[in-house]
């Protein structure tokens, strides 16, 4: 009986040693593969400090940029004239063209314009003027002379010379140019 005993106790400790070996193998896999998820989550965490370093370190660059680029604006929306100077600018253009000594036969301002480009948001109005002169090439270079170095912002567009029949006639002369006004936010235009 003994011997039947024996084999009945080895046979439980090959079994029970096989259980054991089965279970610490299933326990290893299982380990093994949660310890290669969380390598894949490390790696994926490493990757997004790395970017977010890259990006730490373009943020004075981009800070800078965007100082210079609000200085510029303050800038821009100085020398943007106000609707009241758009009036003024209108006065000084007899200024303008008796200083220069053109004529001024017809002056039409344009429809003002929202000026937006591709949805980008509305911050300044532009302002067209469409002048007809009469007088010679001096005259004409001396009141655009005057008009673009305005104290706001000026833009000549375009100008056509018509020479006359003779030349003790003066040139007919179409001169197309605009300006800008701040519509938007806290500068307001014309300080």
């Amino acid at each position: 009986m003994r011997n039947k005993k024996e084999k009945i106790v080895l046979l439980m400790v090959i079994i029970g040693a096989g259980v054991i070996a089965l279970a610490a193998g299933t326990g290893v896999y299982l380990l093994q593969k949660k310890a290669s998820e969380l390598e894949a989550d490390n790696g994926l965490l490493h990757t997004r400090v790395a970017q977010a370093q890259t990006k730490l370190a373009k943020l004075p660059v981009m800070r800078a940029q965007r100082e210079s680029a609000q200085g510029r604006l303050e800038v821009a929306e100085r020398i943007m004239p106000s609707l009241e100077e758009i009036e003024n600018l209108v006065d000084n253009l007899s200024e303008f063209a008796e200083k220069s000594g053109i004529v001024i036969a017809k002056a039409a301002p344009v429809l003002q314009g929202v000026y937006a480009r591709g949805g980008v948001v509305k911050r300044f109005e532009e302002a067209n003027f469409d002048l007809d002169l009469v007088g010679d090439y001096f005259q004409f270079v001396e009141f655009l002379n005057l008009l673009e170095n305005y104290k706001r912002f000026i833009r000549v567009d375009s100008f056509a010379l018509k020479a006359g029949r003779s030349e003790e006639e003066p040139l007919d002369i179409d001169l197309k140019f605009g300006t800008f006004t701040y519509v938007g936010g806290s500068a307001g235009g014309g300080k």
